[in-house]
């Protein structure tokens, strides 16, 4: 038998208890880092130790760059890359998605560590990730204001992943599959296909947009459309004083990848998108995700402007 850093991780999903996803976390040098502080950090950082990979302390709320990354080449200094890494992640890049999360969620402790046998989320971690769940997974908005509505939409679907990786689709009621379907009228026909415009539409049409179709699925077609001020647009522009969140941002060139404006931090672009990667490496319109990006000016070709309801 090997170490048991070198161990596979032994999954247990019949019996482990569930919390939803809280939040994708970032490190303070990841493009959409840093994180607030929160509960879910805590117990995230507990299951890590657990695992072996990070000294069992007081822990606090920080997503910090040494813990994502690791502090030394030593086993027990590797935080959450090195549980990515013994859980064969593709890209161990320290931020924590759902993928992540689900390693945590459901693998027990390896033999030869305190906790062997037991889930790497204690009953304390359990009772922080309530608590995480209930401070960022927001209900729907008591506000009614259309826009808010479609911003709450994505936010609770943040770190939505592909199921499996790579194939453009999952098996959620209400996520990959379902906005496809949503966009295709009903049918099936989207299933499998790029899915950064499903994002976009499924968000509208929990606002109540109206004139909404399957044109949604061709980024090209949204410009164009936008340029026409046809269907659900009232224009377009490459002005970021005339945007407002909820309206659309076509990224990386005509046709390319388009997402959901969720406001600005000065000239860079911040969005709701889906279908790609959680961060400036990997794919940036196929990287099979849900998550919340800064888009630089670099990377935006213009804005499509759509009309809510009301106005």
């Amino acid at each position: 038998m090997g170490d048991w850093w070198e161990a596979a991780y032994v999954y247990d999903i019949g019996r482990a208890a569930f919390v939803a996803f809280p939040r994708p976390l970032y490190p303070p040098d990841d493009p959409d880092g840093p994180v607030v502080e929160g509960p879910d950090v805590k117990a995230v950082k507990r299951a890590v130790s657990r695992l072996g990979r990070w000294p069992w302390q007081t822990f606090d709320g920080a997503y910090s760059n040494g813990f994502a990354h690791g502090t030394s080449g030593n086993v027990k200094d590797t935080g959450v890359t090195g549980v990515q890494r013994q859980a064969k992640i593709a890209n161990p890049s320290g931020a924590m998605g759902e993928r992540t999360y689900d390693v945590l969620l459901y693998v027990r402790v390896p033999d030869g560590l305190a906790a062997a046998g037991e889930f790497a989320f204690d009953a304390t971690a359990i009772e922080l990730l309530k608590q995480a769940e209930k401070q960022f997974n927001k209900p729907n908005s008591v506000s009614g204001d259309p826009r808010e509505l479609a911003m709450d939409h994505l936010e609770r679907r943040l770190g939505y992943t592909e199921q499996p990786a790579g194939s453009n689709c999952d098996n959620r009621s209400d996520g990959i599959r379902t906005a496809q379907d949503h966009t295709a009228g009903g049918g099936t026909w989207l299933r499998y296909q790029p899915w950064c415009g499903c994002w976009c539409y499924y968000a509208l049409e929990a606002a109540g947009v109206k004139r909404l179709d399957s044109s949604l699925a061709s980024v090209a077609a949204i410009e164009d459309a936008a340029k026409a001020g046809s269907k659900c647009y009232v224009g377009w522009t490459t002005d970021r004083a005339k945007v407002r969140p909820g309206d659309l941002v076509v990224v990386g060139g005509y046709g390319v990848h388009v997402e959901t404006v969720r406001g600005f931090n000065g000239s860079t672009t911040l969005t709701y998108g889906g279908n790609t990667s959680p961060g400036s490496s990997g794919s940036q319109s196929n990287g099979g995700g849900a998550y919340a990006r800064s888009r630089y000016p670099s990377e935006v070709r213009g804005y499509a402007l759509v009309e809510y309801p009301g106005e």
